[in-house]
């Protein structure tokens, strides 16, 4: 078994290559015999085989390269004035509970506050003439498409206070409407989510704002 184990180590790390060679067989006046690598007359020809062992050349392996990850987008406030309070935070158990609100932020603030691009992108879709709660959860807001491919939505925003249209550009600070208390809202708040287009629809995914907004009081969990 041993032996067995050590051939195939071998077989496994050598090639062999096969060479030829002639040499030519004469016998002199004296009747002794000799061999050369060149004919004479009446010399008879050999061809011999010789295997030569040659080590196998294995592939170089070559590390990956090492692939810094692109840092996630971190967004500014959406808003001007404050401090404000976050009231809901991810995974809240009020109404942060599907897939298309799963990772979005309540922030309590008086309505009427000017509400801004937190990201610049074209606005796709607008809602603006909703009274109170009206027949959309959402009440009035905003869709911004980024250009990663991701969207900016701001809810619940004041009837009658949406100041831009849908194909417009804005900028990061654009003005985009004012907050309000419309669709299913207990109090004047802005929510604002990202969302991702999937082969499921929409989902909700985790994001940033650049200021500790997080480290505030989450009342919604109890905290």
């Amino acid at each position: 078994m041993l032996l067995r184990l050590l051939l195939f180590c071998m077989l496994a790390t050598v090639a062999t290559s096969t060479l030829a060679m002639t040499l030519y067989q004469s016998t002199d006046a004296n009747g002794a015999v000799f061999f050369s690598d060149r004919h004479t007359p009446g010399s008879q020809a050999f061809v011999i085989q010789e295997r030569r062992v040659e080590p196998v050349r294995r592939p170089l392996l070559q590390r990956p390269r090492a692939v810094n990850p692109r840092p996630a987008y971190r967004y500014p406030l959406p808003w001007r004035g404050g401090p404000f309070r976050l009231t809901q935070g991810p995974n809240g158990s009020f109404s942060h509970t599907d897939a298309k609100s799963r990772y979005a932020m309540d922030i309590a603030m008086p309505e009427g506050t000017p509400i801004i691009a937190a990201r610049s992108g074209t606005v796709v879709k607008t809602e603006n003439s909703q009274i109170g709660r009206g027949n959309d959860a959402s009440g009035n807001f905003v869709r911004v498409q980024h250009d990663d491919g991701t969207q900016g939505v701001y809810l619940h925003l004041k009837q009658g206070s949406v100041s831009v249209r849908v194909g417009q550009r804005v900028a990061v600070g654009s003005l985009l409407a004012l907050s309000g208390n419309t669709g299913n809202s207990s109090g004047p708040h802005l929510h604002f989510v990202v969302q991702q287009s999937t082969e499921a629809g929409l989902v909700s995914i985790p994001y940033e704002f650049n200021q500790p907004v997080g480290t505030l009081p989450n009342f919604a969990a109890g905290l």
